[in-house]
């Protein structure tokens, strides 16, 4: 039995709903975020930027050269409208490059 958009559509607005409810809807949306950065990235950049942490819709990039810094600078609207297309939402307001050494450790609390 295969099941309908209608019917995905429902389960997915019961867990949203559920996720809601138990407070963690924010975590797991960034958390999602996370992993779709290397296939919006593609394995070339993802390899040069690695996501580090979601905080307050910034997602975090350690980036270990000035020269990607800057690339990644002028590519950033773009990269944040396919990050958020593929979330189906705006998770992701902002992406912050950061050198490799200053990483602050797993999404934040």
């Amino acid at each position: 039995m295969a099941v309908t958009d209608e019917q995905a559509r429902v389960v997915g607005a019961l867990i949203d709903g559920v996720l809601q409810d138990l407070g963690i809807a924010d975590r797991v949306r960034d958390a999602q975020a996370l992993l779709a950065w290397e296939d919006i990235a593609g394995p070339r950049l993802a390899e040069r930027a690695r996501a580090i942490r979601v905080h307050r819709g910034k997602l975090e990039l350690a980036v270990p050269s000035g020269v990607w810094r800057t690339h990644l600078s002028f590519s950033k609207r773009q990269l944040l409208q396919r990050l958020n297309a593929v979330l189906g939402r705006t998770v992701i307001r902002d992406l912050i490059f950061v050198n490799p050494t200053a990483e602050r450790g797993p999404v934040d609390r």
